[in-house]
């Protein structure tokens, strides 16, 4: 690939993102200044196209788990039955896979799916969930996307310029793609992450959050703890 064409594509990339750094301060500054119209409704709307955003692309990606299936029922078959074997098939569900986790995470941080080790958040009030996700946010989430975001550079970089793809000269020349996807998957749960953390600010300030897409539980509801006694 064309080294000056790529370097003019990450510097601006890389403009793009310094240029919206400074809104990852929103949820701070709705805590601060919780009587301006503008930043509440700039913070709804922007919290509706995230939320919307990572579920359509959850939803559209969510059909490469039934390739996945196909894909290894076809390479085990023709395997154990035919004694046939072909790389891109074996190669095509590491990238279905890798592209369901990494395009998917994001939704999966909204639905509130990831694990949580902790043995307190289901005894929490609603408020305070929310501060919870602020902290969470500013001194996890976002230090390690943008960590990332940044280490990534170089192997992706790298991966473009030769274009890189399977060891195997029968393999799928697609790695570069995929290694793509990593810095991809850092930017939607560092914005994922922000949008959550604007619901949080609102809720905490005595606003109502926007409501969430279809079939998503409430973040920061207000759960019974069963009675232990008979």
């Amino acid at each position: 690939m064309d080294l000056e064409l790529l370097k003019t594509v990450g510097l601006m990339l890389k403009a793009i993102g310094w240029v919206f750094l400074p809104f990852v301060v929103l949820p701070a500054m709705l805590l601060v200044v919780t009587r301006s119209m503008f930043l509440e409704n700039f913070a709804r709307s922007t919290i509706e196209l995230i939320d919307q955003l990572s579920v359509s692309i959850a939803e559209t990606i969510k059909w490469l788990l039934v390739a996945l299936v196909v894909s290894v029922a076809f390479g085990v078959i023709a395997l154990s039955i035919f004694g046939q074997a072909w790389t891109k098939f074996d190669e095509s569900a590491t990238y279905f896979h890798a592209t369901v986790i990494l395009l998917g995470s994001a939704a999966t941080l909204l639905a509130g799916q990831h694990v949580r080790v902790d043995i307190f958040h289901t005894r929490m009030s609603p408020k305070s969930k929310a501060l919870v996700e602020i902290i969470g946010f500013y001194a996890l989430l976002l230090p390690f996307c943008l960590v990332l975001i940044w280490n990534a550079q170089s192997f992706v970089r790298l991966a473009w310029v030769s274009l890189e793809g399977s060891p195997e000269s029968d393999g799928i020349q697609g790695l570069f793609v995929l290694k793509t996807l990593v810095s991809v998957f850092a930017v939607m749960m560092l914005v994922q992450g922000f949008s959550i953390a604007c619901r949080a600010a609102l809720l905490l300030t005595g606003k109502t959050p926007p409501e969430l897409p279809n079939n998503i539980d409430p973040l920061f509801e207000d759960h019974e703890i069963p009675d232990a006694g008979l």
